[in-house]
């Protein structure tokens, strides 16, 4: 990050919010001030620009401990980890979220904060149109003495920074009441002004601005707060949770219309290979000489070209090609026998179907072109056999 901008909110919404603008490649400022409320927050917008967002929160809200586990640390042992505090905190451990910043053996360093605060800081801040790349106790973010602890005064707040994974936050006016309850008190590393008539060895740092002092350490603090069910989504995630939904019927209804699709050209193709069949036995009780059948109607083609275009066996062939398309579309009638009578100019073909309106489709399909008589029928079996006798209109 070159620039970003670092924002400390209060604990309710009427606290003065500070914030700042930092060039890291610059080392410098490039704007900062203090907001009156949260609800001023929006103003930061402009500020934020396409700069990254770090929220800073007030440390008294935020709970460090240390703990030890029954065993190593693993993704089981971590569920354990609200149950270690249950003795420690006076409110439901499962209200509490909770962040672990380090751990060595069995001993897990940690902080805690109810989700109504984590609820309320980030509701200003959606409010406000801003989004977080961190959240971050504001201790966490000032220097680490190199003996005892660092501190610095924000407005008439003093913050401690105790060690890597621990710090708090309290008021100027109860400042010497919490010193004097440490006994020995550590040396403190102060980046403001000592307070006078403090309890306590302070040595002087060079004096900071205090959001100066935290921007600086805030991008390389631990103690993110955005973490499990307040993780950061990628910005693609975000902009497709509204099209989850969508895309999904979509996807669904594509699925639904590809199986039909295929499920159809199954029936096709399962229906094509029984009119070829069909088309096979017919015409090979038309020419029962012939063993190799490939393509029905173009060797039936070829036989009317060895014809030629006259004669009484053309005549035949052209008749016969009218009923090829017939017998194909009648899937429901099975051909047993065909026979054309040269003198009466008429074909007489016995078939089975399996019922009376199979014949009766047969009759509709060659009305164009044939007179069709009926002959015997008879029911057997539940199929019907039956003679038809037509005769070309042309």
């Amino acid at each position: 990050m070159n620039e970003y901008l670092v924002i400390r909110l209060g604990v309710r919404a009427t606290d003065p919010v500070h914030w700042l603008v930092w060039s890291q490649s610059e080392r410098e400022i490039i704007a900062s001030g203090t907001l009156l409320d949260a609800a001023e927050l929006a103003l930061l917008k402009e500020r934020a620009g396409g700069r990254p967002v770090i929220g800073l929160v007030p440390s008294s809200e935020v709970l460090f401990r240390e703990v030890t586990l029954p065993g190593k640390l693993t993704r089981q042992s971590l569920k354990a980890l609200p149950f270690l505090l249950e003795e420690e905190v006076a409110s439901d451990v499962e209200s509490l979220h909770l962040v672990v910043l380090g751990s060595q053996g069995k001993q897990v360093s940690l902080l805690a904060v109810d989700h109504k605060r984590m609820s309320q800081w980030l509701g200003w801040i959606e409010a406000a149109g801003l989004s977080l790349k961190q959240l971050l106790p504001d201790v966490l973010a000032l220097p680490r003495a190199d003996e005892g602890w660092s501190a610095v005064k924000l407005g008439d707040q003093w913050l401690f920074r105790q060690s890597e994974y621990a710090g708090m936050q309290v008021e100027e006016a109860w400042l010497n009441v919490l010193l004097a309850g440490f006994e020995p008190l550590p040396t403190i590393s102060s980046y403001s002004a000592p307070p006078q008539d403090a309890p306590g060895e302070w040595l002087a740092e060079p004096a900071e601005l205090p959001m100066r002092l935290l921007a600086l350490g805030a991008p390389l603090a631990r103690g993110n707060l955005l973490s499990g069910e307040y993780r950061i989504q990628p910005e693609w995630q975000r902009l497709w949770r509204p099209w989850r939904k969508v895309a999904l019927l979509a996807a669904t209804l594509l699925v639904l219309l590809v199986s039909n699709r295929v499920l159809y050209w199954q029936e096709v193709r399962a229906e094509a290979a029984s009119l070829r069949t069909q088309s096979v036995q017919l015409y090979k009780q038309l020419f029962p000489g012939e063993t190799r059948v490939i393509n029905p109607k173009t060797q039936m083609k070829q036989h009317l070209q060895a014809l030629g275009e006259s004669g009484q066996q053309a005549g035949f062939i052209r008749q016969l090609m009218k009923l090829v398309p017939v017998f194909t579309q009648s899937s429901g009638l099975t051909l047993e026998q065909l026979r054309f009578d040269q003198k009466q100019g008429e074909f007489r073909l016995q078939a089975t179907g399996n019922g009376y309106q199979d014949f009766d489709r047969f009759r509709q399909l060659t009305a164009n072109d044939f007179t069709v008589k009926p002959g015997d029928m008879k029911s057997s079996n539940g199929k019907v056999q039956g003679t038809l006798i037509l005769r070309s209109k042309s």
